[in-house]
């Protein structure tokens, strides 16, 4: 009820704001992959400030793909962020004009060798929301069945197949620390947990 809603929001210290109206944005740097835009912020208690946020990109995917056997797929890829070859599940761009569902079978395609016959959506999430509109879309995918697509890597990735029963151990390596590959481990076990319940 309303009275209960009212009520959540004082015990959190929620506050009723009104959203703060854009006046202006502006790109002030632009690369290959990234734009980063300038965005003029009126706000209701009269002040006025400048953010910046990246743009210009629809979002990602990401994919825990789980095998009949308890296996889940990961691939070792270098991630040049970190400068070091990293563990971590499928994932890429959504590029333009595509879906997440189609986005998340591409890159399957592309990175392990595999589609899926049934592709889930488990979450939403955002990176920086603060500072970006970026969104992954992580998917678990299961029924999977050969099929390939070229991909756009520099070199071949390697697939590392880890059982599912060992989840905790994937979590504690030096190079599994992609935090939405922490997060889709939890996602993961708990809706195959649920579906075996």
């Amino acid at each position: 009820s309303a009275v209960d809603t009212e009520k959540q929001r004082i015990l959190w210290g929620w506050r009723l704001t009104k959203t703060p109206q854009i006046r202006s944005t502006r790109i002030v740097a632009k690369s290959r992959l990234f734009e980063i835009e300038e965005v003029e912020l009126h706000f209701a208690n009269g002040h006025q400030a400048h953010y910046e946020r990246l743009s210009g990109n629809a979002g990602g995917v990401l994919v825990v793909a789980v095998t009949e056997d308890g296996m889940i797929l990961l691939v070792r890829e270098y991630a040049v962020g970190v400068e070091r070859y990293e563990l971590g599940f499928v994932k890429g761009r959504v590029e333009i004009g595509e879906s997440p569902q189609f986005a998340a079978a591409r890159e399957m395609q592309e990175e392990i060798g595999f589609d899926a016959g049934e592709l889930r959506l488990l979450a939403t999430v955002s990176l920086t929301p603060a500072y970006s509109s970026y969104r992954t879309f992580i998917f678990l995918a299961m029924g999977l069945y050969e099929s390939s697509l070229e991909g756009d890597e520099p070199e071949e990735l390697e697939t590392v197949p880890w059982a599912l029963s060992n989840l905790e151990r994937l979590r504690r390596r030096n190079d599994f620390t992609d935090a939405r590959c922490l997060l889709a481990t939890y996602l993961a076990h708990q809706a195959l947990a649920h579906e075996d319940g």
